[in-house]
């Protein structure tokens, strides 16, 4: 009974951690409408994507990268670059992207299902997307796979599943607000031994994803 407890009040306390990195996610979606829109940089050439349309032919021809930006765009729409909303088409230039193996596109389409977004919710799947990023690398994937079982998000609460996904997290570059806060609660509950078997489950992790790809790891379409 004093478990069940415990996971009842982490799964609230860890609500907050949890849509922290949706509200980071959306800070940067409102930083980036406020500001001048930024073409990336190709991949391995050192050269830029000038207009969107030099974006939308590197999109064409299959640059994950480009796919993922355009695809970004094309969900928000672009006033200043004249890039109309549409959706639809964002959704298949973000999923072209993310089965070519870009993370960036995997945690994008992970986000929207996770918050169900201009589609329908979906948080069993979006953390097969959240699971794909964090193959490539994407630390936020690794943060909002461990909120999810650590808080019971779209999931089976797990905490030594979820603190794993979280000291991966910080490993990444995350912020540790959510690691460091999973780790308290436990201390306080008299719980510190789940502390030791997340740790070794975080190295079971990484030995998991060696080796292995974004595409591993994606849903079917």
């Amino acid at each position: 009974m004093k478990f069940v407890l415990l996971v009842t009040a982490l799964c609230w306390a860890l609500e907050l951690p949890a849509h922290a990195a949706d509200r980071r996610s959306k800070k940067a979606e409102k930083e980036a409408q406020d500001s001048a829109p930024i073409l990336m940089s190709k991949t391995g050439g050192g050269d830029t994507w000038a207009n969107v349309k030099e974006l939308t032919a590197a999109a064409g021809k299959g640059n994950r990268k480009a796919q993922a930006q355009l695809g970004e765009m094309l969900w928000r729409g672009n006033a200043e670059h004249k890039v109309a909303q549409d959706r639809a088409k964002a959704l298949t230039m973000l999923e072209q992207a993310a089965r070519a193996g870009e993370p960036s596109a995997a945690f994008r389409i992970g986000m929207l299902l996770d918050d169900g977004d201009g589609i329908a919710k979906n948080r069993s799947r979006a953390l097969a997307y959240f699971r794909a990023a964090a193959a490539g690398g994407a630390g936020e994937g690794y943060h909002n796979i461990g909120a999810a079982y650590a808080g019971g998000r779209g999931i089976k609460p797990d905490l030594i599943e979820g603190l794993g996904w979280l000291i991966l997290a910080g490993k990444h570059g995350t912020d540790a607000s959510a690691e460091q806060a999973l780790r308290a609660q436990l201390e306080s509950h008299d719980t510190g031994y789940i502390i030791d078997l997340a740790e070794h489950r975080a190295e079971d992790i990484e030995r998991e994803l060696a080796g292995r790809k974004v595409t591993d790891w994606l849903p079917p379409p």
